[in-house]
């Protein structure tokens, strides 16, 4: 097996640029909202208007990008259900309750870059695609599921995803516009109700 060969120092350097321009929009995304700015985010990365233009044509794809990482995340948690001797009910409940964590743990950005993905994903008309791939993570789940025999067979595994995806996104829509929702005890309410709704009849 060999090694991947190393980057050279310029590619290093770009490589450090990107993702400090990318901690900066993360920081300043939680402490300002929508409110922050290219200009903002390019001075607390100490780089140039100019510069960040360079890796992002906009502030917008600079947001998919982090969104993209969210669902890189996403990914990753349904890879760690898949890997554990779970029920697909207990799975299916970890996604959920896994959302109201990351939630709790930094709320003002979650809240942020989710909302604003929605916005961008509306305008572009790219929301049907995010859909898609969301629920194509969810139907991972769905499927081990019927692998195991422990979610009902009396509707097709993808419609039985677009349900439960359809319950997380609701959920989480509410914690968006609502300051004051309760989101460990109603996304784990939500995540039960939506395991619940797959167990075989």
């Amino acid at each position: 097996m060999t090694e991947a060969p190393a980057l050279g120092r310029r590619e290093r350097n770009k490589q450090q640029t990107r993702e400090r321009l990318l901690i900066a929009a993360r920081e300043l995304l939680a402490s300002e909202g929508s409110a922050a700015t290219v200009e903002m985010i390019a001075e607390r990365a100490e780089v140039s208007r100019a510069t960040f233009f360079n890796y992002f044509p906009s502030k917008d794809d600079l947001l998919t990008e982090l969104y993209g990482q969210l669902m890189g995340t996403f990914s990753h948690v349904v890879d760690a259900m898949l890997g554990k001797p779970l029920s697909t009910y207990e799975r299916v409940v970890g996604v959920f309750v896994d959302f109201a964590r990351s939630s709790v743990a930094d709320p003002d950005y979650m809240r942020t870059v989710t909302s604003e993905i929605e916005r961008i994903s509306s305008m572009s008309g790219t929301l049907g695609e995010r859909s898609h791939v969301f629920t194509s993570e969810v139907l991972r789940l769905i499927e081990r599921g019927v692998e195991q025999q422990d979610v009902r067979t009396d509707h097709p595994p993808e419609f039985l995803a677009q349900m439960v995806a359809a319950i997380y996104v609701s959920s989480m829509r509410y914690w968006q516009i609502d300051p004051g929702f309760e989101v460990s005890e109603s996304f784990e309410r939500a995540g039960r109700y939506a395991a619940e709704s797959l167990l075989p009849r």
